[in-house]
Formats: structure tokens, sequence, C-alpha cells
């Protein structure tokens, strides 16, 4: 399952090209993801201060549909069509909606970020970076324990019916 995220600056005035991440959500990284979350709970019944934990990872591909654009209506017109698409799933409105597996991102949209991070919440995932040659992090928003779950269950059968 491919997720595209919204992602937030801590700087007002930049976000290093990273407006959106894309997450191929594997059954493998929703388990990683869910053991996590339930490391998270159990921590926090021995101490219930604790709020989230970080782990380094790096599962997210930062983007912004808008790099660049200028340079690829001479380069690569087919990827034009990347603003369509994201506009098609109403951006706009959704911080987290689900893409074609076909989906790709051109490489010219794709930010360069360092420190990865995956950060486990009682309910949910985000992930975190640092764009590269900045001093500032962005983040995603989260992926619910629905959603985790339902990219855990797309894990197929090994079993013959």
């Amino acid at each position: 399952m491919q997720i595209v995220l919204k992602v937030s600056s801590t700087n007002e005035y930049c976000d290093g090209g990273c407006e959106f991440a894309l997450v191929d959500l594997t059954p493998e990284r929703a388990a990683l993801a869910l053991q996590r979350i339930a490391m998270l709970r159990e921590q926090k019944s021995l101490d219930p201060d604790i709020d989230e934990t970080y782990y380094w990872a790096y599962f997210a591909e930062y983007f912004s549909p808008w790099v660049n654009l200028a340079a690829e209506k001479e380069a690569e017109p087919a990827s034009l069509n990347l603003v369509d698409i994201l506009d098609g799933f109403r951006i706009a409105y959704n911080e987290v909606f689900t893409v074609p597996e076909s989906f790709q991102l051109p490489p010219t949209r794709i930010a360069a970020v360092e420190c990865q991070e995956m950060i486990a919440r009682e309910d949910s995932i985000a992930f975190t970076a640092i764009p590269k040659h900045a001093s500032f992090h962005v983040q995603t928003a989260e992926i619910p324990l629905p959603m985790l779950q339902a990219a855990l269950a797309a894990i197929p059968s090994t079993t013959q019916g």
C-alpha cells in the first residue's frame, strides 16, 4: 500500500521541497510500526509520562509536486501529471491518502533529507526528517492505526487452499 502524507515544517517560510511524503507501507513495515506502537503502550503503562518514541527509519520519500516544474516542462512532459494526480486525491482536504501502486515520483521532485525517523505514538505513526542543508525539521501527518492494520492484512497467504 502506497500512502502520501502531507508534511509540515518548523520553518514557516520554507519546507525544503518537502510538501508531501510517499511511504510504501508494506505488510512488513506495518507490522514493525504496530510492534513499536505496542511497545510504546507497554512503556506507557510503566511510565505514563512517555508520549512518543523515535526510531531511525528511512521509509518516507519527501517531495514537492511543484519543485523544478519549469525545468520539467521541457525535459519530462509525462511527469507534469503529478500535480493533476495529487489534485485528484483532493490534497487540499486530506492529510493522508492512498495512491495506486503504479504511482511514481519523478526524481527531480524528490527532496534530499537526512536524519529520518519514525515516530511511534499511541494510535499512529508519523515521520520526521531534516531537509538537506537546513536547520529545521519537517514532519508528516500521522498514519492512523486502522490504516496500519489494513496494510498488515495485505500479507499474502502462504498456505494453499
